[in-house]
């Protein structure tokens, strides 16, 4: 006899909480932002009501299942961060960014030694704390750069891109840290410390060398190929499985692959989606410049065209006209008539860029709609169930976590100051070249402290890796973290995943895009 599932009607009850579950994770995002300006906070707290923390309406395999989901989402999140990056402010500003890095892993993990007074903390079990809490939410960071829920995008420029780049930097360190927070949680062996070593050795060999092989591939392979398909556009659009399909079927195999790259060999997944995102917004960018390029060809020879084109019946009956003395009316009409023709001859040429169908087009006109409604709510919600609520309600848990979180959110904004530094660093290099340049690096100065505020702010989530690795700590056979310890630390990342979203929304609402002045456009 084959083997298959058996087919089953859900119940009642499953279907409407399952529709419930949706519909809330949606409106209760909708209502946290319009309030709150921070979406996820409201999907969260509809994940702790319906999930195992209160009400347990949702079946234990339903909650793994939606983890899944949820943690597909976050790979889509980072993919479509990376696809509406742009690539070259991700390498001119990857120095910055690892300074970024840098400081949010290692000022919180030092921060967190105050424990060792504060809650009777091992030496270890503190570094176990501080990997927690080194952590940045990518989620969260993506959340907060979409253009849907603060009114402009932020991905493209400079302020984003460092935002961005550093959180995948961290995601990778906090990775790294959670292989050695697994390793020292497993009972002794000789073999402990070499094993230690080359799990180490081999995310950060990975890691390197995949960013290093994509860039020649990418520019001498796959940047041709995808040139010459758009040479030939007229003839793959119209076909049924060409045009935004043929681009998502491309986008998918460069997702899947680098997912599946990364993760067997030994690093993040989440570096995997950036990467393919990259490589995405890379090849865009190409077909961009040869359009531009195109264009100025065309303007080029707009004299020519003026020359070898006959004048249309208006244009002729104006520049008779125009013969008259005095009359600037008909000469004005007469030069607009040969712009409008000129306009449209060269939109003839290159097409109109917003219709042209793209990587980018393609994403946000298929995958986009699903990932707002369905995935991004219930990648939230799956963080809201996986948060222990009620035992975090305990005096001396709850005054000791607050004080930790409040500890972990100077350790975040702190990375902001990286931003006034680079400013500095930069206008030093070329105060020669401008007047009155103290009066100008006053200004950028202060408009530079505006975007460090919000970098730092959007720093300060921890969100799901912050969880993971509290969990990883918690749950190893020899513990890294107590019961009290792991509560403790899961106040830190509650109290940083809300006053994180929370300030970013209060600062764009007060300064806007005010917050890219300086040079961070």
């Amino acid at each position: 006899m084959w083997s298959s599932f058996t087919y089953h009607e859900p119940s009642i009850v499953q279907i409407l909480i399952l529709s419930s579950w949706i519909y809330l994770l949606n409106l209760f995002g909708w209502i946290s932002q319009y309030v709150l300006s921070a979406e996820l906070l409201g999907q969260i707290l509809i994940g702790i009501i319906f999930g195992k923390p209160l009400a347990g309406w949702l079946d234990d395999n339903w909650q793994e299942t939606f983890i899944v989901v949820g943690y597909v989402g976050l790979l889509l999140i980072v993919f479509e961060g990376g696809l509406n990056s742009s690539f070259n402010n991700v390498i001119s500003l990857l120095p910055l960014s690892i300074c970024i890095a840098l400081t949010g892993i290692l000022l919180p993990i030092g921060l967190s030694f105050i424990l060792v007074p504060l809650g009777s903390f091992s030496a270890l079990h503190a570094f176990a704390a501080g990997s927690a809490l080194s952590s940045t939410s990518l989620g969260t960071s993506l959340s907060i750069l979409n253009p849907n829920s603060i009114g402009f995008d932020l991905r493209k420029s400079k302020l984003g891109t460092a935002l961005l780049s550093a959180a995948v930097l961290d995601d990778i360190i906090a990775f790294v840290l959670s292989s050695i927070l697994s390793d020292l949680g497993q009972d002794s062996s000789s073999s402990g410390s070499s094993e230690l070593g080359k799990n180490i050795g081999r995310t950060i060999g990975v890691t390197i060398a995949l960013g290093l092989i994509l860039i020649p591939i990418t520019k001498f392979i796959l940047k041709p190929m995808y040139i010459q398909l758009y040479k030939r556009y007229d003839s793959w659009k119209e076909i049924s499985w060409g045009g935004k399909p043929l681009l998502l079927a491309f986008m998918t195999i460069s997702f899947i692959g680098m997912i599946a790259a990364t993760g067997f060999a030994g690093t993040s997944p989440l570096y995997g989606a950036y990467l393919a995102g990259l490589i995405c917004a890379y090849l865009s960018d190409s077909i961009n410049i040869q359009m531009m390029s195109a264009k100025n060809k065309s303007k080029s020879s707009e004299e020519a065209f003026q020359v070898n084109t006959p004048e249309s019946g208006l244009a002729l009956g104006l520049r008779r006209l125009n013969t008259y003395p005095g009359n600037h009316t008909s000469s004005s009409l007469l030069r607009l008539d040969q712009s409008s023709r000129i306009t449209s001859h060269l939109c003839q040429q290159s097409g109109n860029e917003e219709e042209r169908i793209t990587l980018r087009s393609s994403f946000e006109h298929i995958i986009s709609p699903l990932l707002t409604y369905i995935f991004i709510p219930i990648f939230f919600g799956s963080i809201g169930y996986c948060i222990p609520f009620v035992p975090l309600w305990k005096g001396k848990i709850i005054w000791r976590g607050i004080i930790y979180a409040i500890l972990m959110i100077i350790g975040k904004l702190a990375c902001g100051g990286w931003l006034l530094f680079w400013s500095k660093l930069t206008f030093g290099e070329n105060k020669k070249t401008r007047s009155n340049s103290v009066y100008e690096d006053n200004v950028k100065s202060k408009s530079s402290s505006k975007g460090a505020v919000f970098l730092g702010s959007a720093m300060v989530a921890r969100g799901e890796i912050g969880l993971l690795i509290s969990q990883i700590a918690y749950n190893t056979p020899k513990p890294l973290l107590e019961q009290d310890e792991f509560l403790i630390v899961n106040w830190g990342i509650i109290l940083c995943t809300i006053v994180g979203p929370l300030s970013v929304g209060w600062i764009i609402r007060k300064f806007g895009k005010t917050i890219m002045d300086g040079g961070w456009d």
